[in-house]
């Protein structure tokens, strides 16, 4: 079975990930490095680096995948905002890279007063300013609503025109494309997604799953993430979209609502059973 997991909580510290990720029977995990909603960023003692990297090989925690600020806008109008957004993302990618992190996946900002050459240029820059990475890669995510991300061929086109050394790929979230407009509760639809994959890039170039409902209907271009099969997508969904055999092995990742752990249960079981339905 493909490697499934949740994203784990930091809150205390970054060990509690780990924690949280055996507790759930992970088999990958991916985290913030620090709140997604503020600039500032810690330092982590190198006594629990180590121990990090130690329990993530000895859990078989793979692939660890970090997910960037909410906060980090590599396109806006605003020069501060753009000197801050740069800053954060050096910072973090470089922790990633520290903590041993295979994947740093980011949210491209859109900006409707930018031409996609200025976006492209813009974002590109940011990227070249981290320096060489010896592990860790970043992902584009999709988004539910932006001219450069929401549909699949403007992903990959936005894939080309910023690729960088660091640059491995796109992650795709469930969520994102259905509010974008890829109703996968229709097998149709995912046939043409199949056509459009192949069409504007490749296959290989998807590294990830973000695997999440929708609250919205398709084509709201509203992001918000329910449960596995309470929402609009359903298990019919989840079922004509992980039945893509190119994406077969991809690890997938829930983030889903949760108030408690047993949110996270609820989930994994309801995605494990799906799978163990279309494996048998």
């Amino acid at each position: 079975m493909r490697p499934l997991g949740v994203h784990t909580s930091i809150k205390d510290s970054i060990l509690n990930a780990i924690e949280e990720a055996n507790y759930l029977q992970c088999d990958t995990i991916q985290i913030f490095l620090h709140s997604p909603r503020i600039w500032k960023i810690p330092e982590f003692e190198e006594e629990i680096i180590e121990k990090f990297k130690k329990q993530i090989s000895e859990n078989g925690l793979s692939p660890l995948v970090v997910h960037a600020s909410y906060l980090i806008n590599l396109i806006s109008s605003n020069p501060k905002t753009i000197h801050s957004s740069r800053y954060l993302l050096k910072r973090e990618v470089l922790m990633a890279e520290t903590l041993g992190a295979d994947y740093y996946v980011i949210h491209l900002k859109d900006n409707k007063e930018m031409q996609n050459e200025e976006i492209f240029d813009k974002v590109r820059e940011a990227f070249s300013k981290i320096g060489k990475l010896q592990k860790c890669k970043i992902l584009i995510e999709n988004t539910a609503k932006s001219k450069i991300t929401a549909k699949i061929s403007d992903l990959f086109e936005t894939f080309r025109n910023i690729k960088t050394e660091n640059l491995a790929g796109v992650c795709i979230d469930t969520c994102h494309l259905f509010a974008a407009g890829y109703d996968i509760t229709k097998k149709e639809t995912v046939l043409e997604l199949i056509k459009e994959v192949k069409k504007s890039g490749d296959f290989s170039l998807i590294k990830l799953i973000h695997l999440n409902d929708s609250k919205s209907p398709s084509g709201s271009g509203i992001d918000r993430h329910e449960h596995i099969g309470k929402g609009f997508i359903g298990i019919r969904g989840f079922e004509n979209f992980l039945k893509i055999k190119e994406i077969s092995d991809l690890p997938l990742i829930l983030e889903t609502p949760k108030k408690t752990p047993q949110d996270d249960i609820k989930n994994l079981t309801t995605v494990r059973e799906i799978l163990k339905r279309l494996e048998s």
